[in-house]
């Protein structure tokens, strides 16, 4: 026993000094472990095969959709520095998340994503990866074939799309971002998707079979377009409106469901895709300035249609004068500031606008008005839609698509109730008018004929006024000469008048050789001064009072000669061309400007209208410009180039 005993000892005494190695070794190899994660860095603790972090996904021909992927993996690229590779060596930080949780707020960085598919059927299939948030600056999409065992997957084809982009780059002309995928029996493709965007980021991303994304597109625009036709019913109707009964109040409510049914085209992508599918600048600029736009033209119509007049409402007026001035300023601002800044000043100046209107309204409620009744009724449903649809707009809330729906209900609830409120109070204030009249006629007819003389007064001196703005408007304000308004119908008058009998009509267009120069070097001031010059010189050497001088628009001028051969007019404007040549303008500060001029010339044929005589002398000028400035360039069968001297003497001989 005493032996036995020893032996256990020993025994015991053996097993704890293997026990106390074991557990140093452990505690060794810890210690090793730690310090190589120490020296590797972050990228080495997630080095690891991307198919670990991010299996593949099988399709199934009986799941057609998938609203939105779950659990995708996405790579935060603070500095914009990575590429496709990058991303799928595995190198970088790799997160998960559910597709339609992949929000974020306005930021700098782009946001990579990775999604492996794999087609377990032996046939063939394309299907469509959708990302439902059309107003990103950039979408890259990287597809790959990760079929190859062991190797490194093969780029197929890129994409890049994009509201930064021409519409025509996109492979499917939808106003989302759709990329076809073609799957082999049994294939495995792999596609990288970059995002970056100077607004919020929402990357929403399903998956649809061909059939089904056809049939959503078909919905979708059924959609859409049952909601941009009432749209546009309400705005006829407005117009007619405004067309019978000459009152400002439909015109600014037609404008204000113009403006903010583009704002919501522009938002969705539809503007894009179909009004300025060629101009990427277009589709950033138009979602602020139609927010702004919208705002303006809701400003105008709430001061007419609830009345505010200064003499009644001050406060209420400079209220509204104070936010259409910061309106208009913001409507100039959104085209050249950055689109991350404007688009949250002027959501924040609208909603600031909105609840500002909204209190005017509940305060000529409370004064009895039934039509303000209706007007605050139609804020309070437009609101519930607004809320969530500019949290979605900026990434606070995901579901961008969704809100979209809500925001055109609210946004068609407050239209609708707008009109008819303008259709109750227009009724109101015809029944009143009918009282009126009724009152009039049994007690007080003689001030009625008094009225009615003073009306027809009135109208008589608002006709002359008109007719004094029409003429007005047919002049140029700087130069006194016509505008193109004013050449329109010059032009029209003689080439295609009742009598008209004169075969010998020429047409010269004049143009300011370098004229950008004289603005950026000496000012726009100099050169309003060099244009009244120019204006000035035209007079004096064409003389004749059936000659018709107009200011076409910048440095071009046009003149028509009629009753005048072609070879006289050369003359003529060769004459001009010279003098302007000869004579620098003189300028306050003692210095002299010298100013050629660039002339093109056409004459009338059989056969012409005002457009074809036009277009010829214009393409004359262009000529002229073309071969060195300072010269005339008359239009001819042979379509010759040279100075009018030139010409008078060739045709002279």
């Amino acid at each position: 026993m005493g032996c036995w005993h020893g032996r256990k000892v020993g025994w015991g005494w053996r097993a704890s000094r293997v026990r106390g190695r074991a557990r140093l070794a452990w505690l060794v190899a810890q210690a090793l472990l730690g310090a190589w994660l120490m020296l590797a860095g972050p990228a080495a603790a997630v080095a690891q095969p991307l198919d670990a972090m991010c299996p593949t996904r099988p399709l199934s021909l009986l799941q057609p959709d998938v609203p939105s992927l779950a659990d995708v993996c996405f790579v935060q690229d603070d500095q914009r520095a990575l590429g496709p590779g990058d991303v799928l060596s595995g190198r970088w930080p790799v997160q998960r998340r559910d597709a339609d949780q992949l929000v974020f707020t306005h930021t700098r960085a782009a946001y990579w994503v990775y999604v492996p598919l794999r087609n377990p059927d032996p046939v063939d299939h394309t299907w469509f990866l959708q990302l439902d948030y059309p107003l990103l600056d950039e979408v890259d999409f990287w597809v790959y074939d990760l079929e190859p065992a062991g190797a490194a997957p093969v780029l197929l084809h890129a994409e890049r799309m994009g509201d930064a982009r021409p519409f025509g780059l996109r492979p499917v002309r939808h106003r989302l971002f759709l990329l076809p995928l073609d799957f082999r029996p049994g294939q495995s493709l792999g596609v990288v998707i970059r995002v970056r965007s100077s607004g919020a980021i929402n990357i929403p991303l399903s998956l649809h079979t061909a059939e089904s994304a056809l049939a959503g597109t078909q919905n979708h625009s059924l959609a859409q377009g049952m909601f941009l036709g009432a749209l546009g019913l309400l705005i006829i109707f407005n117009l007619t409106l405004f067309l019978r009964l000459r009152i400002l109040q439909p015109l600014y409510n037609a404008a204000y469901i113009l403006c903010a049914g583009l704002f919501l085209a522009s938002m969705s992508g539809l503007s894009f895709q179909y009004l300025w599918p060629d101009s990427p600048w277009l589709a950033n600029v138009s979602v602020p300035v139609t927010e702004v736009l919208a705002i303006l033209s809701l400003l105008l119509f709430t001061r007419v249609f609830l009345g505010v007049r200064a003499d009644r409402w001050p406060r209420h007026t400079q209220l509204i004068r104070g936010l259409f001035a910061a309106g208009a300023v913001l409507f100039a601002a959104s085209f050249w500031a950055p689109y991350s800044v404007i688009i949250k000043v002027n959501t924040v100046y609208a909603l600031a606008s909105m609840l500002c209107m909204f209190a005017i309204g509940i305060r000529h409620a409370r004064q009895g008005e039934r039509a303000a009744r209706w007007y605050v009724a139609s804020w309070l449903v437009f609101y519930a839609g607004f809320l969530f649809y500019s949290l979605a707009a900026f990434g606070y809330v995901p579901g961008f698509m969704a809100q979209e729906r809500w925001m055109q209900a609210g946004l068609g609830s407050q239209i609708f109730l707008l009109t008819y409120a303008e259709i109750m109070q227009l009724r109101d204030l015809l029944d009143r008018a009918l009282r009126i009249e009724s009152s009039a006629r049994s007690s007080l007819q003689h001030e009625v004929q008094a009225r009615t003389a003073d009306l027809r007064t009135a109208m008589g001196s608002l006709e002359q006024a008109n007719r004094q703005l029409r003429e007005l408007t047919r002049h140029d304000p700087l130069t006194g000469l016509l505008n193109r308004r004013g050449l329109d119908e010059s032009l029209d008058r003689v080439l295609e008048g009742p009598d008209w009998v004169e075969p010998h009509v020429v047409l010269a267009i004049f143009d300011l050789d370098r004229f950008k120069r004289v603005n950026d070097d000496y000012g726009h001031d100099v050169g309003d001064f060099v244009l009244e010059w120019v204006a000035e010189v035209l007079r004096n050497l064409l003389r004749r009072k059936s000659d018709v001088l107009a200011r076409f628009g910048g440095e071009e001028f046009v003149v028509l000669l009629p009753g005048m051969a072609a070879q006289d007019a050369a003359v003529l404007i060769q004459r001009v061309l010279d003098h302007v040549r000869r004579h620098p303008v003189d300028l306050d500060d003692g210095r002299q400007l010298p100013l050629t001029l660039s002339a093109g010339v056409a004459a009338w044929r059989p056969g012409d209208t005002a457009q074809s005589l036009f277009r010829r002398a214009d393409a004359s000028l262009y000529r002229a410009k073309n071969a060195g400035r300072d010269r005339l360039v008359i239009d001819s069968d042979q379509d010759g180039l040279a100075d009018a001297g030139e010409e008078i003497s060739r045709d002279s001989a």
